[in-house]
């Protein structure tokens, strides 16, 4: 059954806290948060924030899916989402093991062909035909690694890693994290068997991600300097992608400063990242997406998750979205802002966001955590009853 209005993330909250016994002040001290943020957030009068969540899972013993309500059961089963995770979760089980088919593999540069497909669907947020393609790729990729040698063998792992990389995406934004951090540790033994720093840079990345979960921002944090520094110097076959992953590994700091409410570093470290974007201009490459534009959008996210959502909407206006650019972090743009709008009061400025966001990334928009928060703010605060509300809501699945 679709969830209750009143389940909101922060009426979960308060729900697993009572099951443990606690009280709000014992919860409180326990994240390390203050009581009054925590019993707005409860009730509805303030967003509960991604570094709340992460604070409160981690004090009640959960993890943040089950704060958030991920994954959404009912919703996947109604778009057969759901029948395509489990052929991940089994192709997953091997990686390092050769097959025993008898033919031969094709050739290492006709599946990386398709691994680059995959890879566009991911980074354009189709993710039915790209979770549909993956599981005969990961056992096509192990089969080409273990009867290849040299470059073509080479370039078996980089496949096998992009295929990786791709269930990573597909299992966070579903809220499937135990498949996430198999995906990752998957990448972590198949990135330095491809020989390229740009793959490793890009485990990093991931892994300063999951710390996102976790709320161990300052372990995130050493990941992403870590990485940084095993760039420095390294040749590449691809310098242009090097310089894609720096950039967005110094945006992954600068949210990872964010969340710890560092607005000091996080400003610190988006200057650095927009100091090389001006160097670089747009250049995706490892299946990111970086440039001058990507430093915008970060900036009106970081706002928005420190509950500035008036300078979030200022930057935003700022924000000039090209024609064609990736449509997952378009989409995650216009939920970001239209969060902001949320909650700063602007309720038609904020549908009309996550609208937009709808309309570039349907999948995404209808998957992430934020979109529906957002609505049953909007729901909550509605004084009179608004049929496209109603409707994005039911579409959504609240």
């Amino acid at each position: 059954m679709p969830q209750s209005v009143e389940e909101h993330t922060g009426a979960r909250i308060a729900r697993i806290r009572k099951q443990r016994g606690l009280t709000q002040q014992g919860l409180a001290m326990r994240a390390n948060v203050s009581k009054s943020l925590l019993s707005k957030a409860e009730c509805g009068q303030k967003p509960a924030s991604p570094a709340l969540v992460s604070a409160c899972a981690r004090a009640l013993g959960v993890s943040t899916s089950d704060l958030l309500g991920q994954p959404y059961a009912e919703e996947l089963r109604r778009d057969r989402m759901d029948a395509l995770i489990q052929p991940i979760r089994e192709g997953l089980e091997n990686w390092d093991v050769a097959l025993d088919w008898e033919s031969a593999p094709r050739p290492a540069a006709l599946i990386r062909a398709d691994v680059q497909q995959a890879l566009t669907h991911r980074r354009q947020a189709q993710y039915t035909d790209m979770v549909r393609d993956l599981p005969a790729l990961i056992d096509e990729s192990v089969h080409a690694v273990h009867t290849t040698a040299g470059d073509d063998q080479r370039l078996a792992y980089e496949c096998l890693a992009g295929t990786f990389r791709c269930v990573f995406t597909v299992a966070w934004n579903f809220g499937y994290v135990d498949l996430a951090t198999v995906a990752l540790d998957r990448l972590a033994w198949t990135a330095p068997r491809a020989d390229e720093p740009g793959l490793a840079a890009m485990h990093a990345y991931l892994r300063a991600q999951t710390t996102m979960s976790s709320g161990r921002y300052d372990v995130g944090m050493r990941v992403i300097d870590r990485g940084l520094r095993d760039l420095e110097g390294q040749d590449a076959r691809r310098p242009g992608g090097l310089e894609a992953m720096r950039g967005v590994m110094h945006l992954r700091a600068a949210v990872l400063a964010g969340r710890m409410k560092d607005r000091e570093h996080a400003d610190a470290r988006l200057a650095e990242a927009r100091a090389l974007a001006r160097t670089t201009g747009e250049l995706p490459d490892f299946g990111v997406t970086w440039g001058p534009t990507n430093v915008g959008v970060h900036a009106v996210a970081i706002a928005s998750e420190m509950d500035d959502f008036g300078r979030a909407v200022e930057l935003a206006e700022d924000v000039r979205i090209p024609s064609g650019w990736t449509r997952s972090r378009a989409g995650h743009h216009w939920m970001d802002l239209g969060r902001a709008h949320a909650w700063a009061g602007h309720p038609e400025q904020a549908l009309d966001c996550l609208q937009r966001a709808r309309r570039i990334a349907p999948q995404q928009t209808r998957y992430h955590p934020t979109v529906r928060e957002s609505v049953l703010a909007l729901k909550r605060r509605e004084r009179a009853r608004s049929s496209s509300l109603a409707r994005f809501a039911e579409w959504v699945g609240i």
